[in-house]
């Protein structure tokens, strides 16, 4: 009695096959790591805009006006659509506030950079602060609002109401994905 083994012929199919069923998982895997990736990067673009809003909206409650402009640092920066300026009423090394003396915070684009800085007066122990709140800013729009019912929209020194809205864009792959968010925030007027 003869042994036989396998045939050219089924080791060429078998291989065949092998090779395709190993494609298709590749093909499985890739597809699968670029979903993971697009979902990931908009999920982080979520948490990003939200808390870039959420630190903003916290600023504009410490606020007891929005201010025209401010110079300081070596620029000026002027309350408009794409700039924010806050006066904030200084606080001592206690917590407490100091009478007739204002800190500075501003908000603004700087390429595709939410800036924000904090210019304190020389008495305050607020510390001077330059931070990024996001980046992949595509646009920033501040508008200004009194509060009337329905709020109307007024000069920034006479707002009451900052809404603020952010649009992110980043490039998944070969896309972009873009997210916009909006956000209102009262001043403290006290």
């Amino acid at each position: 009695m003869r042994e036989r083994g396998l045939t050219l012929i089924e080791v060429l199919i078998t291989m065949g096959i092998a090779t395709v069923a190993g494609v298709l998982l590749v093909v499985i895997m890739v597809n699968s790591a670029g979903l993971f990736t697009q979902q990931s990067s908009k999920v982080q673009e979520g948490l990003n805009i939200n808390d870039a809003l959420s630190q903003v909206r916290s600023s504009i409650k410490q606020a007891n006006a929005v201010a025209s402009e401010y110079t300081g640092g070596g620029s000026t920066y002027t309350t408009g659509g794409s700039q924010l300026v806050l006066q904030v009423l200084s606080i001592d090394s206690l917590g407490n506030i100091i009478d007739n003396t204002l800190d500075y915070f501003v908000f603004f684009q700087d390429q595709n950079l939410l800036r924000f800085k904090i210019f304190p007066d020389p008495s305050s122990s607020r510390k001077p602060v330059d931070r990024i709140f996001a980046t992949s800013v595509d646009n920033l729009i501040f508008q200004y609002f009194n509060s009337a019912s329905p709020p109307v929209e007024v000069i920034p020194t006479s707002a009451t109401k900052v809404r603020i809205t952010l649009t992110l864009k980043q490039k998944i792959g070969i896309n972009y994905e873009t997210q916009t968010a909006t956000s209102e925030a009262n001043l403290r007027n006290d």
